[in-house]
């Protein structure tokens, strides 16, 4: 009988031991599986976030749509990641998810520039308005380019200008030249195309018209109409002063660019009374130390008059073609000394590392300034330890989907560095950069290619979202009442989305 039991035994009892000890092991995997994500979850820059019941609803009805939405362009055989901004455009505004992402409070738009924010269909119907608005129609020179808009008086206007709206009454096809002249698209992610030279054409060809005082009150106000329809509360420009003028009074000071744009906020409070601005002060880094030394002194001057209007420095232009931010060291030295014997801080908001070269080492100058926010930072990610000390000082990446593709710097937007800077836990916002420019308005579209292609849910968005106002250069008070405005939106927008999504 022992006999017997001990054959079972030999049978069936060691495959039992052996698969008990393979379900241990399998256990102890997947613990140390569950482990490591849950690890990696808690590195990343919305870790902090615990969403409500509604907002855990929300999420999962966006993902549903997301999902839905990838399945049908699968489905008609859409290279979605193939396909520029330009080409999915019109994809875009007829999803489901886009009605959705407009309706969302955006918070702040941290990083934009003076000349990038109203359309440019707007600009030429309101610039024809002007009897005294005028076109460049000859080739390019050293002088001007085709297509370059500018105002003038009688008997004044320069050679090889001609009146816009004559032009634009005698020439049917003209109009949509000089819209095509005003954007820079990228239609084919593949096609070469010098894009910095391209790009400041853009800026050039509207430059004339800005500083007309009239045209730039209805510009700014434009703009910032179109944020605010969007659901952008708040508004920082990297704004490069020049003097406004009209043909009555002649040049104005600096400041009184600085007074209108105030008189446009106040505007603005009539029906969005929570709106703000300020205004980053910025030079360009094709410039001389000198010449940046006078720009700084001018800062400091408008500082200390505007204290709550300019907020800080900035210096812009093609970062491969300009001068490094340590070829500035004195300029960094002196705006210590500067404030040190005013009482006047001025800190940076530097745009490092738009470029996707290590040989770029811009980025290395960030964590060793008073430099509280990067504009762009493509190529931070290789520069662990610049990464790490980001970190550390809790400073904010700008970021801008669309401007970094259109310009050439990401084609498929999966790959887009900012994915390797949320995981790691950098802290980043949204960002549209120059919209006007890249042929939209607003916030939504560069939120819904930064919740599509980097697979982003509610958590990341809200984080984002709270990360433009909690980052932004308004003063305690003014972050108080922002901050408790917004939260009022969120919640808002939660419940009547999850109403109409049910």
């Amino acid at each position: 009988m022992m006999r017997k039991y001990l054959t079972y035994i030999l049978m069936l009892g060691f495959p039992l031991l052996g698969a008990q000890t393979k379900v241990v092991e399998k256990s102890t995997y997947q613990e140390k599986w569950t482990l490591l994500d849950t690890e990696n979850a808690a590195m990343a820059f919305d870790a902090d976030v615990k969403l409500s019941d509604a907002e855990t609803a929300l999420d999962k009805k966006l993902f549903q749509i997301r999902k839905q939405f990838l399945a049908e362009t699968e489905k008609q055989h859409i290279p979605l990641y193939n396909l520029s901004f330009n080409e999915i455009k019109p994809l875009i505004e007829s999803s489901k998810l886009f009605k959705v992402i407009q309706t969302m409070p955006k918070g702040g738009l941290l990083h934009t520039h003076s000349g990038g924010l109203a359309n440019a269909e707007w600009l030429i119907t309101t610039a024809r308005k002007y009897k005294e608005c005028y076109v460049y129609d000859q080739k390019d020179n050293d002088k001007y380019i085709f297509g370059q808009l500018g105002f003038f008086e009688n008997g004044k206007v320069p050679k090889g200008f001609v009146n816009l709206d004559q032009k634009l009454s005698s020439d049917a096809g003209f109009e949509k030249k000089l819209h095509d002249l005003l954007l820079l698209k990228r239609d084919n992610l593949c096609s070469y195309t010098d894009y910095w030279i391209e790009f400041e054409k853009r800026f050039q060809r509207i430059n004339l018209l800005l500083p007309y005082r009239p045209f730039f009150k209805e510009y700014y106000l434009k703009g910032f109409q179109d944020l605010a329809k969007d659901h952008v509360q708040h508004v920082e420009i990297r704004y490069v002063f020049d003097e406004l003028y009209d043909f009555e009074h002649g040049k104005y000071p600096l400041e009184k660019s600085i007074t209108d744009l105030q008189d446009i906020v106040k505007q603005m409070h009539q029906s969005n009374p929570q709106f703000s601005l300020k205004l980053i002060y910025s030079s360009f880094k094709f410039l001389d130390s000198d010449s940046i030394e006078k720009q700084l002194e001018i800062a400091f001057k408008l500082k200390k008059q505007f204290p709550d209007m300019i907020s800080g420095f900035d210096l812009v232009a093609d970062e491969a073609a300009g001068n490094s931010i340590n070829f500035y060291q004195k300029n960094w030295t002196k705006l210590n000394e500067i404030t040190k014997k005013t009482g006047i801080e001025m800190p940076l908001f530097l745009h490092a590392g738009e470029s996707t070269s290590v040989f770029n080492k811009n980025i290395l100058d960030i964590t060793l300034l008073n430099n509280q926010r990067i504009g762009h930072g493509l190529n931070l990610i290789y520069f662990p330890k610049s990464m790490e000390l980001i970190k550390k000082q809790n400073k904010l990446v700008e970021v801008s989907p669309i401007s970094n593709q259109i310009l050439g710097y990401v084609s498929d937007m999966r790959n887009h560095p900012a994915r390797v800077l949320l995981s790691n836990g950098v802290q980043c916002s949204i960002n549209s950069d120059d919209p006007a420019v890249y042929g939209y308005e607003g916030l939504s579209y560069d939120f819904w290619m930064a919740y599509v292609y980097w697979e982003l849910d509610v958590k990341a968005l809200k984080k984002l979202v709270f990360n433009s106002i909690n980052y932004s250069s308004l003063n305690k008070n003014e972050k108080k009442q922002a901050v408790e405005a917004l939260n009022t939106q969120w919640n808002d927008f939660v419940q009547k989305a999850n109403q109409e999504l049910n």
